[in-house]
């Protein structure tokens, strides 16, 4: 039987969807990469679908498709081998799988003089490491694109929660910084300075 190997950092997970498989793909540093689909058909064939994750306009999806793409590829080729081409019923190009139905806690941090908001709060309390905070980018892609106000994800507090426990926090709009360990009082210096200049 054909085998594959997975590029360095990267890790899948086998999941039941309602009416087939699929391999989700992780990154340790990028979050999750992408999935490929597996579907039986009725005629017997099976119908293998590969989705990048992402905005196709999120500058992060082309990362992530750099390597999931020739992976689908190769996983493709070696289910070919195993199963013969008759037995596949198609193969898609990696698109971005529909967004799933889930609640993100948010802040939308308003200016005190003009009302607008001025900063967006993104609160990942499971963002244990960078591909965590990846995901969390990747999914609120649209909305922090839309409000255009710079906008961070802050992790979960590094021990015992009070105001001199620090955080990991990712800068993800209108730049993306690398992740800053902020206490909340810090942090918050940085954010009413922010708001200072706003108007």
């Amino acid at each position: 039987m054909s085998r594959f190997s997975l590029p360095p950092g990267v890790s899948f997970q086998k999941q039941q969807l309602a009416d087939c498989w699929a391999y989700v793909f992780r990154h340790q540093t990028l979050g999750e990469l992408g999935r490929i689909v597996l579907k039986g058909l009725p005629n017997g064939h099976c119908h293998v679908s590969s989705e990048a994750a992402g905005d196709p306009d999120d500058p992060m999806t082309q990362q992530r498709k750099d390597i999931f793409a020739p992976l689908s590829e190769q996983i493709t080729g070696v289910l070919e081998n195993t199963l013969g081409p008759g037995d596949l019923g198609g193969h898609t190009a990696p698109v971005s799988p529909k967004p799933l139905q889930e609640i993100v806690q948010c802040e939308y941090t308003p200016c005190e003089r003009c009302g607008e908001t001025a900063a967006l709060l993104i609160f990942a309390n499971d963002a244990t490491d960078p591909g965590r905070f990846e995901d969390y980018a990747r999914k609120m892609y649209h909305e922090y694109k839309r409000l255009d106000v710079p906008t961070w994800i802050i992790g979960p507090p590094l021990g015992v929660a009070g105001f001199q426990t620090p955080s990991n926090i990712l800068q993800v709009w209108p730049t993306r910084e690398p992740i800053r360990r902020l206490t909340p009082k810090e942090f918050n210096a940085d954010l009413d300075a922010l708001l200072e200049r706003h108007c």
